[in-house]
């Protein structure tokens, strides 16, 4: 949504209209990387006693609309402190993310009255409404660059492939080529191939096949020196996770002390954690087919 230019039936504090004098409702909003996800940090300030008194005693709020009409993305966040944070997940967002920030009434207010009402509204009291907006802040637009590649999509450095050894029994790595090749024995390739397509189990298939190729390849790349390590930059897939370390984690690949790293935590927040959407999808499934089974 974007904040336009609104007359209302009761004087809200605003920078389009001078229902009040020497008022204004301020607010800093920012917004950076935390990993794969974007975090949004709020600073508001009040210059106005009466509207702060209300947000203090509960009967307003400090609420801040977010929008991205790329995604659909919508949520209004709420507070009475002055300073908010809010992590936004990856891939909920993209393009341009609007921000509005308001005062709302969290209840019934009768007889409004501000010191600082223009002097039009002196000697009026107002009746406002639970939820009515009673000050509008600058609207921030903020745009969510997307450039780093998502590791979680298979296809960008993994290729997955069936192990023509029908003695082969493991899942075995390659990391000589172009694309992390994993090879999968005729049947388990076959039962990927069939469950790939299904966008609600990937988080498993990520969990069960690319986290532990991941963690194979970074402890790889670890156990070798500076120089060995080079050799690697000529492959895409090494490029892909070195900027992907160094853009969203602060992580050097090619220094000394990555050896020291945790390689299962780097390689759960590479592909952004999908355990936890696994479980959930398992267990999801678990209790539908136990339903089942009772019926």
């Amino acid at each position: 949504m974007d904040i336009r230019a609104k007359f209302y039936p009761y004087p809200v504090l605003s920078h389009f209209s001078d229902d009040y004098v020497g008022s204004e409702y301020k607010t800093i909003i920012g917004a950076e990387k935390v990993g794969h996800n974007i975090q949004i940090t709020v600073s508001a300030e009040i210059e106005n006693e009466g509207l702060k008194h209300l947000v203090e005693t509960g009967q307003a709020t400090l609420a801040y609309h977010l929008e991205c009409a790329q995604t659909g993305y919508r949520k209004v966040l709420s507070s009475s402190d002055e300073a908010l944070t809010h992590i936004i997940l990856n891939g909920l967002i993209s393009g341009k993310l609007q921000i509005c920030p308001f005062i709302v009434a969290t209840t019934d207010i009768p007889d409004y009255v501000n010191d600082s009402f223009h002097e039009d509204y002196r000697g009026f009291k107002f009746d406002i409404e639970t939820g009515c907006v009673m000050a509008v802040g600058r609207q921030v637009n903020i745009n969510i660059d997307k450039d780093v590649s998502d590791l979680a999509n298979t296809s960008s450095i993994f290729s997955i492939l069936k192990n023509e050894d029908e003695n082969a029994m493991a899942m075995l790595v390659d990391l000589d080529f172009r694309k992390i090749v994993i090879k999968l024995t005729e049947e388990d390739f076959f039962n990927y191939q069939s469950l790939r397509g299904e966008a609600i189990i990937q988080p498993v298939l990520n969990s069960m096949v690319i986290i532990p190729a991941l963690v194979y390849v970074l402890e790889e790349v670890a156990r070798r020196d500076a120089r060995e390590r080079y050799e690697y930059s000529s492959y895409s897939w090494f490029r892909t996770i070195k900027k992907s370390l160094a853009q969203n984690f602060d992580c050097d690949i090619e220094d000394d002390e990555f050896s020291e790293r945790n390689m299962l935590e780097l390689a759960q927040k590479l592909i952004n954690f999908p355990l936890s959407d696994s479980l959930q999808t398992l267990s999801s499934g678990y209790s539908h087919f136990g339903e089942e089974e009772d019926e």
